[in-house]
């Protein structure tokens, strides 16, 4: 049904007469939002999955229980829990369909056309790699399948913020000179190892998930019931427990750091400094709800909260650093169309460097 609906509006698209343009598309950039959107309800979705250990309820794949639309499916939760994870992840495909289209034939930039692509590619892989974990009846496929979800998301929200309004409004290169230029570079070596040190916490953490470990340590912020900081003996479990923690308070101490630095960034804009903001509140509401998943003896919906929250902190935060690749996209594009423009002769570019007053749009 999502696919008829993405191959119908593909067609439609086809057969409309509009050039493709490097100027603000105001549709395109909500729909490439709700592709975001909807993503973070599947991640939600398949992080209550494994919180509740329904990863397993339907023995086979594509199909459940050999159908469409198994019996009972409304009612039980575990059933609902999986396959509404599977049908919402044949929605997000069907949207990065329809992603596809939109952007190969409206979209200037060939950067953001591929990105389109790799989007759609990545959301089949990830429904490959969950049909082999049921299939091979697999944890570590598991594993490896909510750590990639994570990596798509932020492909989406690259997506989104690239068809963005405030996208157009940050500096380009000719509006920065050497010193922050300099700046720019080393805020993105500096954010590439924040977004590391996250995905890194990430991959820890769904490790603790699969392995059933996450409550060998049962108290927070303390190790033990007489309050010391380091577990009273230790083993692989309490082991990685611990590195979740310490890792956790790298990150919590980096964010700040990283704040503060964009803050004064020669050239940052409102948007940019909104968004290491959000990172702020999302790392002080990532640790109170770990603390939660331990108080609460790992209460479901906490547990998944602390998962979508993480998601959402990644991508949130892989936005402001990816803000700081902006001169580098611009000079791209910017030789794409001087020295070998896009040979389909619908494509409409923007001189964005010859004409001082459009120098703020790429």
């Amino acid at each position: 049904m999502l696919n008829a609906i993405a191959i119908i509006f593909g067609y439609f698209t086809l057969q409309s007469h509009h050039q493709r343009s490097t100027a603000f598309q105001p549709w395109l950039s909500g729909y490439a939002f709700l592709c975001y959107a909807v993503a973070l309800i599947l991640l939600y979705a398949g992080g209550f999955t494994t919180t509740i250990g329904a990863g397993m309820v339907f023995p086979d794949w594509p199909l459940s229980n050999g159908s469409l639309n198994p019996p009972g499916w409304t009612v039980d939760q575990a059933m609902m829990a999986e396959h509404g994870h599977r049908l919402l992840g044949s929605t997000v495909g069907s949207l990065c369909i329809g992603l596809v289209v939109w952007t190969q034939l409206r979209e200037g930039r060939k950067w953001v056309r591929r990105l389109a692509i790799f989007a759609l590619g990545f959301v089949i892989f990830q429904g490959l790699l969950g049909g082999a974990r049921v299939l091979l009846v697999n944890t570590d496929l598991a594993m490896v399948h909510g750590i990639t979800a994570q990596v798509f998301l932020c492909i989406l929200a690259s997506m989104a913020v690239a068809c963005s309004r405030w996208w157009r409004n940050l500096p380009t290169p000719d509006s920065l000179d050497a010193d922050a230029q300099a700046y720019w570079r080393q805020q993105r070596w500096i954010g590439g190892v924040l977004v590391l040190l996250t995905l890194t916490q990430l991959t820890i953490g769904s490790v603790l998930r699969h392995a059933g470990v996450g409550m060998a340590i049962p108290y927070f912020p303390e190790a033990t019931a007489d309050g010391s900081l380091l577990p009273a003996s230790w083993n692989w479990a309490t082991g990685i427990n611990m590195a979740h923690r310490a890792t956790a308070l790298i990150i919590f101490l980096f964010v700040p750091f990283w704040a503060h630095r964009t803050w004064r960034a020669p050239g940052a804009t409102r948007a940019m400094k909104g968004f290491v903001m959000a990172s702020l509140v999302l790392v002080f509401a990532q640790v109170l709800l770990g603390a939660s998943i331990i108080w609460t003896g790992r209460a479901p919906i906490q547990t998944t909260l602390h998962v979508l929250n993480g998601a959402i902190f990644l991508s949130v935060t892989w936005v402001s650093v990816f803000a700081y690749a902006k001169p580098l996209l611009s000079q791209s594009e910017c030789a794409q169309n001087l020295i070998a423009p896009d040979k389909d002769a619908n494509t409409v570019t923007t001189a964005a460097w010859q004409t001082p007053a459009t120098s703020s749009r790429s």
